[in-house]
């Protein structure tokens, strides 16, 4: 008997992830909808059998806005309450550039947030979070597609946007069974999970006790299901991989030295991202003026946003720094129109394999080298210029670190620019060191083999139907 199930998409990242991984290769038996919010060149490309349908449009009040944020910092002062690992309130929860009204919305927040962190007051947000989003005219509409299509069966591939709480809440408020994603490996801890699903698709082991230990009374350990994740299909597959020939010439790149990648944060915590890309960029040209084995710095800049203050650096260091661009900005993007593959996840492949190492500041792009057997840099020394409300030490004291605690020599850190500097004179040595610590962290975030994601979703999708 043929089943359909409709597939929530609300951005193009965790979209263009689930193609990588063949997510829309569906069974036989399965009929797929796909219910979206994305702009990607992939969409062309699905199956015939695929059909679309965009999300009817997002009109939530600021009443709904301010619930949002409220049960999220309440949750974040509540696990601080009930975790081992006590650092939750770290998280931000407000936007990163904020004016005198947003400031004030938020210290409102902030204040409010105390009173409400206990099961009860968390449970009494969410219900009136839920009211007010059924009140929306979104939310009519979702109900309205639903009862037209009767699905059997509802996956959400990302928990914590704001335009997937109106489908999947009308789906279970008509009684479909609904799957969430958790998108990322540090998703659970910043307490900002918007829905209710009935059962939940998690990376490792280590998520599936995360998630127990964040939801013990609301999610049962048989609703978790153990699949990986999309995120890293790309990275073994050769079609993502462009050529080094055609790669090097679209970007200038130097074939005699080594590459480097510094990948950037976004702004909210990537701060003082430009001051450690300079102080990389210095250690280079300092070495390479003296030692026969050159080095050339590749920047991978945030590219959902960008960071302003990369663009004197690049100008100053030129000569030691190429930034490589991950969209089809025609007016920018190197590469022939011709050359079809998926821009981000395709130039993202190749720069992390041509390079020799990542380095960076906190971000989880560490993982991904990682991934592909490079060794991974953490800067951990404060900038003396640094912004004001950049801390250092604060950004590494985020819950989802605690990994690297049981494997604390996966990921090295730096805790000087003077360190980047010696570093470079035995590169060749931290390559080859700690390998079986980073394959073990890597393991331990996002279950292996990485290409049989999606074969472990459908074998869950078709217990959860049968």
């Amino acid at each position: 008997m043929r089943k359909k199930i409709i597939s929530i998409f609300v951005g193009y990242q965790s979209f263009e992830n689930h193609y990588a991984s063949d997510f829309f290769e569906t069974p036989e038996n399965i009929d797929m909808l796909l219910w979206h919010n994305v702009k990607s060149s992939a969409l062309g490309k699905l199956p015939e059998n695929i059909q679309t349908q965009q999300l009817p449009a997002f009109d939530y009040k600021g009443k709904t806005d301010f619930l949002r944020y409220l049960k999220a910092k309440a949750t974040l002062n509540y696990n601080d309450k009930t975790q081992k690992v006590q650092n939750h309130h770290l998280y931000r929860v407000a936007p990163g550039k904020s004016n005198l009204k947003k400031k004030l919305k938020f210290g409102l927040i902030n204040f409010l947030a105390y009173f409400y962190a206990s099961k009860k007051g968390i449970q009494k947000l969410e219900d009136l979070f839920f009211q007010q989003t059924r009140k929306s005219s979104n939310y009519q509409a979702c109900l309205a597609y639903l009862k037209d299509n009767t699905p059997d069966l509802i996956y959400c591939s990302h928990q914590v946007s704001s335009l997937s709480l109106a489908p999947v809440l009308a789906a279970r408020d008509l009684g479909i069974p609904v799957v969430s994603f958790i998108h990322s490996w540090d998703n659970l801890p910043k307490g900002n999970k918007m829905l209710k699903a009935d059962h939940y698709f998690v990376w490792s082991d280590y998520m599936k006790t995360e998630m127990s230990a964040y939801y013990p009374d609301e999610v049962k350990e048989n609703n978790i299901t153990i699949t990986g994740t999309p995120q890293f299909a790309c990275y073994t597959k050769a079609e993502y991989l462009i050529p080094k020939e055609l790669f090097y010439k679209a970007y200038k790149l130097p074939t005699d030295k080594k590459l480097l990648c510094f990948s950037g944060n976004f702004t909210s915590i990537g701060m003082d991202d430009p001051l450690y890309l300079k102080d990389l960029a210095e250690a280079v040209k300092a070495h390479n003026q003296s030692n026969s084995e050159q080095y050339h710095v590749v920047l991978r800049a945030n590219p959902a946003d960008y960071n302003q203050g990369f663009i004197p650096i690049l100008a100053a260091y030129k000569d030691v720094i190429t930034e490589v661009i991950p969209t089809w900005n025609h007016d920018e993007f190197p590469l022939p129109e011709s050359y079809t593959v998926n821009s981000n996840l395709g130039v993202l492949y190749s720069t992390l394999y041509y390079s020799s190492g990542m380095f960076n500041i906190g971000s989880t792009m560490a993982l991904d080298a990682i991934l592909l057997g490079k060794p991974a840099f953490y800067c951990c020394y404060k900038q003396k210029n640094g912004h004001k409300d950049f801390n250092i030490d604060r950004l590494y004291q985020f819950v989802h670190f605690k990994t690297l605690t049981v494997h604390d020599r996966a990921v090295y850190r730096l805790k000087s620019q003077e360190e980047i500097t010696k570093l470079l004179l035995d590169f060749d040595t931290l390559e080859t060191q700690n390998r079986d610590e980073r394959a073990a962290w890597a393991k331990s975030i996002a279950k292996h083999p990485l290409n049989e994601v999606r074969d472990r979703m459908y074998h869950a999708f078709q217990n959860l139907l049968n």
